[in-house]
């Protein structure tokens, strides 16, 4: 396998994540509150705005190929500016198990250190289905510990799947 490479996503990518993003939401619905139906019906524009706002979308490249991604997203709140989250973390299929998400998560805390952003958080938050263990055990790799725990989070396919919140200390 070539090397990975962790990058900035911007709205020349958009075609790659929205590919990408309804792979995922194919592949792993009880990970994520979007459904494919919901994006599937959204023009390419959607995706481009989500890259072009205040979150950063990270990217994981192998034989310039998107394989995986994750945003941050700060919060400019006042009373909430110390929070940021990580959302949307998908690796393909095919790149499970071979470090990937340990790279883009690796990735994703640095950002998050770098000052990139106006306010320095001191916290991030991320929510993982209960069910995805794998997951799991990557972010508490990273220092996340269960905070929160919703039952019946998410319906899929008549099927209820709880989801777990976590934090960590990021300063």
């Amino acid at each position: 396998m070539s090397a990975t490479v962790i990058r900035k996503l911007t709205p020349a990518d958009a075609v790659a994540v929205r590919d990408l993003r309804l792979e995922g939401l194919r592949d792993f619905p009880e990970n994520f509150g979007s459904s494919w139906e919901e994006e599937a019906a959204q023009p390419l524009s959607f995706f481009e705005a989500r890259l072009e706002g205040p979150a950063r979308t990270i990217g994981a490249v192998i034989d310039d190929s998107l394989v995986g991604m994750c945003v941050v997203s700060p919060n400019y709140r006042v009373k909430l500016a110390h929070n940021m989250d990580v959302q949307g973390f998908v690796v393909r299929k095919a790149f499970h198990r071979r470090g990937v998400g340990r790279e883009l998560m690796q990735s994703a805390m640095e950002l998050m250190r770098s000052g990139e952003f106006p306010s320095r958080a001191i916290f991030a938050t991320l929510t993982v289905s209960a069910g995805n263990e794998a997951a799991r055990r990557l972010y508490e790799n990273f220092g996340f510990e269960v905070c929160g725990h919703l039952r019946h989070a998410l319906l899929v396919d008549g099927h209820f799947h709880d989801e777990l919140l976590m934090r960590a200390r990021i300063s």
